[in-house]
């Protein structure tokens, strides 16, 4: 079993519609609903891959059961949740036909109590303590002050029973961590600019990753949408090259490259291998709308296309 927990979940409206304006009246042509949150695309995407994933999550309100309802019957997951007073918020994405635009538009963040957070926690904790956990995945952003300490307190939770912790994510909650750092830790290059309080360069990123192999990580990963990612693993600095593909939707990319990691780690596969496997987990899922939904044949034969050099140090 792997534990993908997401702090900041949503339900993820898309609505396709023809060409507008600002101002128009439009009529929808489809909609389609999923569950958003970037832990649970990464369970999405482990399930697809052969894995047992369970999200964690919170849920509130009627949008949160319409979210239960839909990991359960459309994704074939059975969530761990911890329910909220406050309601869980809704992305509506409006797709224009015929074109790459699209508008999103986010409910704002739930606001998360304390009892509901040290729940959640408690939750981990109680199934971490179950035989046959693997992994532990901490993915998205916290939604609330109460939570962002919530992805420091379930690394110590997972490092005391030696299981491995990837972690994605920026701002407060990577603020928290401290004393121990996870296993894999991956952000995008904006989010690296962010941490870095400039522009992220080449060489920042690579002084970024390495600052994060001082404090343990063994493998550190820095995306950058189509251009190539840099990843560390142990002292050996890897540039992976994604090749051209028709973009459908790159909404959840990041996420499908997190679950290839565990699913390379779980494999016991080499850095080089590893690489291959989360680059084409993340092409993979560029090339459909749903995010997390990767085609096992798809990443197989994305593995040979992808470019890995080793960095000169």
């Amino acid at each position: 079993m792997i534990l993908c927990v997401t702090l900041n979940p949503c339900l993820d409206k898309t609505l396709s519609v023809p060409a507008w304006r600002p101002g128009d009246l439009v009529r929808g042509r489809s909609s389609r609903d999923v569950v958003g949150g970037k832990g649970n695309n990464v369970a999405r995407a482990l399930k697809r891959l052969g894995r047992d994933p369970r999200p964690v999550t919170f849920l509130g309100g009627t949008v949160g059961e319409t979210c239960r309802t839909l990991l359960k019957e459309a994704d074939g997951l059975e969530p761990i949740a911890v329910a909220t007073a406050a309601p869980t918020r809704v992305i509506l994405t409006v797709a224009t036909e015929g074109t790459a635009d699209q508008t999103a538009f986010f409910d704002p963040d739930p606001a998360v109590t304390h009892a509901e957070a040290d729940e959640l926690v408690a939750k981990v904790e109680t199934a971490l303590a179950e035989p046959g956990v693997e992994a532990l995945t901490l993915s998205g952003s916290s939604p609330s002050t109460t939570t962002h300490g919530v992805y420091s307190d379930l690394i110590s939770l997972a490092g005391a029973r030696r299981v491995p912790v990837f972690l994605d994510t920026y701002g407060p909650a990577l603020e928290a961590i401290w004393g121990f750092w996870p296993t894999v830790l991956q952000m995008n290059r904006r989010e690296a600019g962010m941490r870095l309080g400039k522009p992220a360069g080449d060489d920042d990123v690579a002084d970024l990753l390495r600052s994060w192999r001082r404090r343990g990580v063994a493998l550190g990963v820095v995306t950058d949408g189509p251009a190539p990612a840099f990843f560390l693993a142990g002292d050996v600095l890897y540039r992976a090259f994604p090749p051209e593909i028709h973009v459908k939707n790159p909404i959840g990319s990041g996420d499908s490259l997190l679950a290839g990691l565990v699913d390379a780690r779980l494999k016991g596969l080499d850095p080089e291998a590893t690489i291959r496997r989360a680059m084409a987990c993340a092409v993979a899922n560029a090339s459909v709308w749903d995010a997390g939904a990767v085609d096992p044949e798809t990443v197989e034969r994305l593995e040979h296309e992808i470019e890995v050099e080793v960095e000169a140090p």
